[in-house]
């Protein structure tokens, strides 16, 4: 089983025990979790032989989504910081840092309903980049992407997209590396680039991407 295999089974179980009771009708806590995970799996370096991961995290909502979660920040911050913690321990990762921080809060440029997890004091080399939708639902959507996005019918992924034409796990959109591309998952109707059915392809500012359905344009800014 693969590291990243390890980090998100360790963490579906995770997400499981802790927000399912608390959260039963809202998912969104359990989102913010596995962004959290994503990102710290993208950040983790090598460092003499140990994997070491950034210890302060900062989840953004959009003020709607955080007045709803306010009650309960606390509680949210410290579960949060615990997986991570938790998730860490099972793989041999150290932090950077005497401890995980997480920290959650409003930020008005953020649509209803996305997540943008940032490193305080990290200065980031990436471009910064989005999907928005052209049609589909929600149909004013606009996601960021930070990392990894993985793209599906699946609510556990960062771009949801509640379509019966688009696979529960169909694609990933990926700007480690300060490039971005779009690689399928072995969807079922697959991932179209300009019109153009593709296993992996890189992506341009204004590239217009077909997951079933869906139709979303790739943005850069």
């Amino acid at each position: 089983m693969s590291f990243l295999e390890r980090l998100e089974r360790a963490c579906a179980v995770f997400v499981e025990r802790t927000f399912a009771k608390t959260f039963p009708s809202d998912l969104e806590p359990a989102q913010i979790a596995r962004k959290l995970v994503s990102t710290m799996e993208a950040h983790t370096t090598d460092v003499e032989g140990t994997r070491c991961a950034p210890g302060a995290y900062c989840a953004y909502v959009n003020p709607t989504d955080y007045e709803r979660l306010e009650e309960h920040r606390e509680y949210l911050e410290r579960a949060w910081a615990e997986l991570l913690t938790d998730l860490a321990g099972r793989v041999g990762m150290s932090f950077e840092g005497d401890a995980v921080r997480v920290a959650m809060a409003p930020r008005e440029s953020i649509p209803l309903g996305a997540i943008e997890i940032e490193l305080p004091g990290a200065a980031s080399a990436r471009a910064r980049f989005r999907l928005r939708m052209i049609e589909g639902v929600p149909p004013d959507g606009l996601y960021a992407v930070e990392s990894v996005a993985r793209v599906g019918r699946g609510e556990g992924n960062d771009v949801f997209l509640a379509d019966p034409s688009v696979s529960r796990e169909h694609a990933v959109v990926d700007v480690r590396s300060g490039d971005a591309f779009v690689r399928d998952l072995g969807s079922t109707n697959g991932t179209f680039v300009n019109g153009s059915r593709t296993e992996r392809r890189s992506l341009r500012d204004g590239d217009e991407l077909c997951f079933g359905n869906t139709r979303m344009r790739f943005e850069s800014r």
